[in-house]
């Protein structure tokens, strides 16, 4: 018998999720409250549900894929009604620890629905490559009986242990991601106004043990010069915007020191002043060369 599986959110990463999953011989609906994302999933050949209880209906595993805790509370209210002990709900996004676990109580409360926390660590790009790296928490045997699905859109599925810790982890990695995206940033930045080839200096570092994905995936934008290619941007900035707000708070609530990580903020929050929040991370190249002249004017003052 083919797997069924629906999913809510038809964005960046749902909806290629959907695409491979139906690639994958996977029987796939989806739901989403946007009508030009209906559009999409249909033009994918994605079957459309026209309402949460029809995804409840069709299937007993549904994917979250939300922009924020309130679309959360939001589907989570309305699942409470439509689902029972059969369903298991698998949340992806990234969202506080404290969010997830008001929505498994509701659903417990209320259906007796498991909910999983199973956040997703890459971009569009590796969505759309099936490469992506999803971490699983909760209860353990519904974990393993996700695996399949999530295994045909990612090249690593972890379970990692109980509720809560896929997210946890999500923000360790995210913390390195933020952060490493601004050094590389600065980087490129600090070699164009050394006068150098900056295709130069990035096929001297890919190809070197210097390199990393957050490299790899960032600098051809930075010297393309292109932010807000659907086909090419890996995620908008109003993602780490809102990332590493709840980072912020999971590292205050640890007393972690993360110098780094605070400075990396300074300029996140200048590239959300610029209105940077439709392309993607690797125009931090750009907001550097905004806080140039400045930068440099006080390292000579002292």
């Amino acid at each position: 018998m083919v797997m069924r599986v629906g999913i809510v959110g038809a964005g960046l990463m749902g909806l290629p999720m959907s695409v491979n999953w139906l690639k994958a011989g996977f029987d796939v609906m989806a739901f989403d409250v946007a009508p030009e994302r209906r559009t999409l999933l249909a033009d994918a050949g994605v079957r459309v549900a026209d309402s949460l209880a029809d995804l409840a209906d069709f299937a007993g595993l549904i994917v979250l894929s939300l922009p924020s805790p309130q679309a959360l509370d939001d589907v989570i209210a309305q699942l409470a009604t439509l689902t029972d002990r059969r369903h298991v709900i698998a949340e992806t996004s990234t969202l506080a620890v404290e969010d997830k676990a008001r929505a498994a109580g509701h659903l417990l409360a209320h259906g007796g629905a498991t909910l999983l926390d199973c956040p997703i660590i890459g971009g569009a790009v590796q969505a759309k490559a099936a490469a992506l790296t999803v971490l699983a928490s909760g209860d353990e045997s519904a974990c393993h009986a996700a695996a399949p699905i999530f295994a045909a859109t990612a090249r690593q599925y972890r379970y990692v242990g109980p509720f809560g810790t896929a997210s946890r982890v999500k923000f360790v990695v995210n913390h390195f991601v933020s952060t490493t995206t601004v050094l590389v940033a600065e980087t490129m930045r600090f070699a164009e106004r050394a006068g150098l080839d900056l295709a130069l200096i990035d096929d001297i570092i890919r190809n070197s043990p210097a390199a990393s994905g957050i490299w790899l995936a960032r600098v051809p934008l930075m010297l393309s010069g292109v932010y807000d290619d659907p086909a090419t941007k890996a995620a908008d900035l109003a993602i780490p915007f809102k990332d590493t707000r709840i980072i912020a708070g999971f590292i205050e609530q640890h007393g972690a020191t993360t110098p780094l990580f605070d400075a990396a903020l300074d300029i996140y929050r200048v590239a959300q002043e610029q209105g940077r929040a439709d392309q993607d991370a690797a125009a931090l190249y750009e907001v550097f060369a905004s806080l140039g002249l400045a930068t440099g004017a006080a390292r000579h003052d002292h």
